[in-house]
């Protein structure tokens, strides 16, 4: 069965092409049966034009989160480093802005590429496990954000001359969703306009194969996980402007597990050989449209919101993945 790039990359027609896509990604009809069940319940909380803009601002952080990190999924390794990314990112544009005025912004994309080079390296050539080597490198850099803050004595580190880009220039579209479209054009242009995304999943499908088929699969792994970090480092502007221009100093294990939440909601199995990030975006969609639900339910305690979103989410993963396995046997 053809995958969905090859689908569009041989030129089907529009329409079919998103017709099996949407037939063939139970994500796609998870969102249409939250959006319904969500809207006859709560309609005047859910459909408000304020909860839609909260929306649009939680699915801009989760896809931020989830985009990049997709990329080495697609691979069968596993990246969680965007957490840390995102943290001590953070934490060196507040450090650097009193020498480099507004274009310390421009740290987040070069410190995502250093550490998703240093990622891919440090896992082909020393064999490391991935998820084992970006869970170290965030904790490093979640203590390093941390250390930071305590030794310049702020409770924050909030960077103020960057609240201009808090303002959205269209209204009902906040500013963090629109800082998030370039990333995912970015990641969508990679998937399905050059040879990476065709790459990564026959590596990630068979990788022994890939290597007869004079596929550099060294080379290949390392530019998925420097494009994961590329990716990830542009993607939290728009978490940092979300958060009221500031980074985040506690570790929190949950946004972990938001990011691959989304991954495998959106169809991309952690094995690896399938799917990519326009499935991640469809997963963080899936994701915020649960969390914000349940928490618009009326006798629903917010205390137990995370208890009852990981319930739902182990049904709706279980779900979707049998839903791909009779995909790949047709």
């Amino acid at each position: 069965m053809k995958s969905d790039w090859e689908r569009v990359r041989m030129g089907s027609p529009v329409i079919t092409s998103l017709w099996r896509l949407v037939k063939s990604n139970p994500a796609v009809w998870a969102i249409f049966g939250l959006i319904v069940i969500f809207s006859a319940i709560v309609p005047e909380k859910f459909l408000s034009s304020s909860n839609l803009v909260a929306i649009l601002k939680n699915f801009a952080v989760t896809s931020m989160l989830a985009v990049g990190p997709t990329f080495v999924i697609l691979l069968g390794s596993i990246d969680v480093s965007y957490m840390g990314i995102w943290m001590l990112g953070g934490a060196l544009v507040w450090l650097l802005y009193p020498y480099l005025g507004l274009a310390s912004i421009l740290i987040y994309p070069i410190f995502g590429i250093l550490v998703g080079l240093f990622n891919g390296m440090v896992h082909v050539k020393a064999k490391i496990p991935s998820f084992i080597l970006t869970l170290a490198v965030t904790a490093v850099f979640a203590f390093l954000t941390t250390y930071i803050r305590n030794v310049s004595g702020v409770l924050t580190l909030t960077v103020p001359a960057y609240n201009f880009l808090r303002e959205s220039p269209i209204p009902y579209l906040p500013s963090p969703f629109l800082l998030a479209l370039p990333v995912i054009v970015a990641a969508l242009f990679l998937m399905f306009f050059t040879k990476l995304g065709t790459y990564l999943c026959a590596i990630g499908s068979n990788e022994e194969g890939a290597k007869l088929a004079g596929i550099n699969v060294e080379k290949y792994k390392i530019m998925a996980f420097t494009v994961s970090g590329l990716l990830t480092g542009l993607g939290s502007i728009a978490i940092f402007v979300h958060l009221g221009c500031q980074t985040r100093v506690d570790f929190d294990p949950s946004e972990l597990v938001r990011g691959l939440a989304a991954i495998v909601l959106g169809g991309t199995p952690l094995a690896g050989g399938m799917g990519g990030p326009h499935r991640t975006l469809l997963g963080a969609l899936v994701y915020v449209l649960i969390f914000n639900g349940l928490f618009l339910l009326p006798g629903v305690d917010p205390n137990h919101l995370k208890l009852y979103i990981g319930a739902l989410l182990m049904g709706a993963v279980i779900v979707a993945s049998r839903a791909l396995r009779g995909v790949l046997i047709a």
